[in-house]
């Protein structure tokens, strides 16, 4: 960060012998601020010219000797070089924690003996260009991937699109929900339609949208799949910025990889590393009562043992989001005569009227994170990692525009106003006013163990789960108010075990890597019903549920190679097996439950991918893949009244398939300069899609799950940086998408329609200018118009409920005060900019804060 730029440089330590890795890794943290020397070094672009003062973390001998030993393999808990393989053991208790040891002990019975020679001789000598996958402790690397090819390779020489955030970039532009840190990248579809309270946000890649949804973009936490049993969608709230080293975006299909979901890309959170003792503590307060406190810590005992913890929270008192609208007839003289209407268009041209607007959307969220890993010796190494996270979100009191003839407010009843010389009616009720409050619980627990099998082979043991025990949200009955009144409550049940065992062999220019992946889904949504919404006492025997489980099992291998010194070809292939099974539901409470027969589904995918380096300066890259998608519990059994449709589910749906290729090219021009341009072409087969079903309801109003078309989505990422002061940098991006319905036999008048929630501009800036002891991170970025139905005829700009083109400018300032002390101010939607994105746009935001690292 910006302290760490004006820090003296790092005290030189030279271990000798098997410790040469080690000595590499420290000179390069001279030449930049102290990192994990396991760790990539980060692009001296964006440092702008730093010097460190902070010194390499101590290692015992045999710690020392193990991590210069562990191969070319990453994980993806930690971002590090192919001397650092991670053996991370994340377990719910203790007890698990032997247990699942002697586990991974059992699976390298040999791993013990001494260490094999290097084929072709000593591992010291030096070696010609382009016969080594990576180097990450050469100092004149940039940056170091690991998400694209599940192994380590710099971020410029990858075959496929990759992206990178880093932590300085997190804490320059003051990110305080983690994926707003990725919405200036090419190529992401990212909108928070009311600010942190958005329960319906979703990120989405490559054309596919990610509102409302996340199931078609892979959401991965330390290399383990974070989308939810139930609907695939991600709690991004869930994740404290305090506790993020970087986070990874690798763009196109990789279900060959890592199976499903990962159908627009993936997104790899990685988390801090245990690199040196640390505590940092930040505070901010700003506009609408909005605090955000966190604070991290770690350390280092006996050379073996590494300890860290983080806490966080943050809590607004939000805005008001949301007017209340209602439709209006003739009037029949029976209406309470009043004031105060506001009349507006809908989206679709037609009219409504606007009576009042919800209450403040309230947010509190606090989550906490604990992590140690233990080195028991050169070959074997161990983590175990917790994170627990509550969310909760609400409305304070509504208000009425409504008055009387004597000035009182009206919420209740028929009323009767003026509308352009005609009197007309309409009515109104307190339930229609009052919002709908939501939480979340969420607890994860992640292990991955790693063992040195000889000088070529490693093998990794991952485990996890991702447990959500609550996912409620409460609606009011049509009698209620803001004391009380019926209603009904909904909480939704989701855990994920995910397990995968992989082994790779390292041997000159090439890494062959294969393993077995195993994935436990299993969900249940149940609603029942209230006496009183307000208390949630009472509760009625389930009215409505949907349950069901799957799992997927696979077997995966890939293998890259550099040729010619100038051709990188990465190949893999995957084949998975899925099945549900144990799945029904209930639509009412005096209907029988239902259950489905099970079924199975096999896939089988892959990607080529290649980059050919043409001379020092232009790059060309290709790949080809293909892609899957198998249904959720929520599109499998949920059927579920939404106003006054009916959505039904589909246990008969199948999973959709995707074919993608892509071509770009990469113009590198100087230090720090660089201009990238991506072709990407999707189509999409089977689409899970919900039609209209009129043989069903002739009224329209029953909307059914099947797979029903194909979608194409083509389009074109552009990526630009320069450097054009030691102390400036500047990045610009910009994505054209055309996203559009190719077949839909239920419903040919959708053929050539958009599809929904896909913008066809986007693009954005970055400003990071570094002098002495001052920061400044500006940036803006635009969206274009975008749909949300398939139709496309929510033209109608600048209403609610309306999906408006916006242009946003964000900022932040930082003084560093002292070496340990930092005082910023930041502004979001600094021109304030008026806009829906179904919801009223939040405006302009300030705040201020302190950033303390302690040491």
């Amino acid at each position: 960060m910006t302290v760490d730029r004006r820090r003296q440089s790092a005290e030189k330590r030279r271990p000798a012998g098997s410790q040469r890795a080690l000595s590499s890794a420290f000179t390069c943290c001279r030449r930049q601020r102290f990192r994990n020397p396991f760790e990539p070094p980060e692009d001296p672009a964006r440092r702008l010219g730093a010097v460190s003062d902070a010194r390499p973390v101590r290692r015992s001998a045999p710690a020392a000797r193990l991590w210069d030993r562990l191969g070319r393999t990453s994980d993806f808990g930690e971002v590090r070089p192919e001397a650092s393989r991670t053996l991370e053991l994340m377990l719910l208790s203790p007890a698990r924690s032997v247990f699942a040891l002697l586990v991974s002990l059992a699976f390298c019975p040999t791993a013990w003996a001494a260490d094999e020679p290097a084929p072709g001789g000593d591992s010291s000598s030096s070696k010609p260009a382009g016969s080594e996958i990576v180097d990450p402790l050469d100092p004149v690397r940039t940056s170091v991937t690991v998400t694209a090819t599940r192994g380590p390779l710099p971020a410029d020489e990858t075959p496929v699109s990759t992206s990178v955030v880093t932590r300085e970039e997190l804490e320059d532009r003051n990110i305080r929900q983690l994926d707003q840190a990725l919405v200036l990248l090419e190529g992401v579809n990212a909108s928070r339609a009311k600010g942190p309270a958005d329960s319906d946000f979703g990120l989405g890649l490559r054309g596919f949208s990610g509102r409302g949804s996340q199931y078609r973009t892979l959401i991965l936490l330390d290399g383990q799949p974070m989308n939810t049993s139930y609907y695939g969608g991600v709690n991004w709230s869930m994740f404290g910025v305090s506790e993020f080293e970087r986070v990874e975006v690798a763009r196109g299909p990789f279900s060959s990889l890592y199976g499903g979901n990962a159908m627009g890309g993936v997104v790899n959170l990685i988390t801090r590393p245990i690199d040196r003792r640390k505590l940092e503590l930040t505070g901010q307060t700003g506009s609408q009562d909005t605090t955000q406190y966190s604070i991290h810590g770690a350390e280092q005992l006996f050379g073996k043992l590494g300890l860290s913890g983080g806490y966080s929270r943050y809590q607004t008192g939000g805005y008001s989001a949301e007017p209340i609208l209602g439709s209006a007839t003739a009037s029949d003289g029976s209406g309470l005569p009043v004031t105060g209407v506001t009349r507006w268009l809908t989206p679709t041209n037609g009219l409504t009227y606007q009576v009042g607007d919800q209450g403040r959307n309230w947010f509190n969220q606090e989550a906490f994170r604990v992590r140690s890993e233990y080195s028991f010796s050169e070959r074997l190494f161990a983590s175990v990692q917790y994170l627990r996270q509550e969310r909760k979100s609400g409305y304070d009191a509504y208000s009425t525009d409504l008055r009387a003839a004597d000035g009182s407010p009206v919420d209740a009843g028929r009323v009767s106003f003026l509308d352009g010389g005609v009197r007309r009616d309409l009515t109104v009720s307190p339930s229609s006013y009052i919002g709908v409050p939501s939480g979340t619980e969420t607890n994860i627990y992640q292990a991955h163990a790693l063992a040195r099998l000889s000088s070529a082979w490693n093998l990794d043991v991952y485990a996890g789960v991702n447990d959500i025990p609550h996912d409620w949200y409460v609606l009011r009955g049509a009698s209620a108010d803001l004391r009380g009144g019926p209603g009904s409550y909904t909480n939704t049940f989701s855990r994920g075990l995910y397990g995968n065992v992989q082994a790779s062999h390292t041997q000159g220019a090439s890494v062959l890597t294969f393993g077995a992946e195993t994935r436990h889904d299993s969900a249940r949504s149940a609603g029942q019903n209230l006496d009183n919404y307000a208390i949630r006492e009472n509760f009625s025997p389930v009215s409505t549920q949907a349950f069901g489980k799957a799992i997927n099992q696979a077997g995966y291998v890939q293998y890259q190679r550099s040729l010619f010194e100038r051709l990188r070809v990465v190949a893999g292939g995957r084949w998975d097996y899925w099945r549900t099974y144990q799945g029904g539901n209930q639509t009412g409470p005096s209907e029988p439950i239902l259950g489905y027969p099970e079924r199975s589904v096999n896939a089988l995918t892959g990607k080529v991918a290649a980059l050919y380096s043409l001379g020092d300066n232009w790059q060309i890259r290709a790949s080809v893949g293909n892609a899957f998608r198998a249904p959720t519990v929520y599109e499998l059994y949920r059927n579920l009244v939404l106003g006054s449709s009916l959505l039904l589910a589909n246990p008969s749906v199948q999973p959709e398939k995707l074919l993608a290729f892509e071509a770009g090219l990469t113009r590198r021009l100087g230090a720090g300069n660089s201009v990238t341009a991506t072709y990407f072409h999707n189509s999409l087969s089977d689409m899970i899609y919900r039609i209209t079903d009129l043989d069903f309801d002739p009224s329209g109003r029953t909307r059914r799950l099947t797979n029903a078309g194909r979608g194409q989505i083509r389009g074109l990422e552009a990526a630009a940086q320069q450097k054009p002061f030691s102390w400036l940098r500047l990045s610009e991006t910009y994505t054209y998408v055309d996203a559009v319905i190719a077949e839909n036999d239920p419903l040919p008048a959708t053929v050539g329609a958009r599809i929904p929630w896909t913008p066809a501009h986007t693009a954005s800036y970055l400003a990071v200018a570094a002098y002495k002891k001052w920061t400044l991170a500006w940036s803006g970025r635009y969206v274009g118009k975008q749909y949300s139905s398939d139709t496309n005829t929510d033209v109608t700009r600048g209403v609610p409920r309306g999906y408006d083109p916006f242009f946003e400018m964000d900022g932040t300032l930082t003084f560093d005060a002292h070496r340990r002390v930092s005082v910023f101010v930041d502004g979001t939607n600094l021109l304030d900019r008026n806009y829906f994105q179904y919801y009223r746009a939040r405006g302009r935001t300030v705040s201020a804060g302190l950033r303390l690292r302690v040491f």
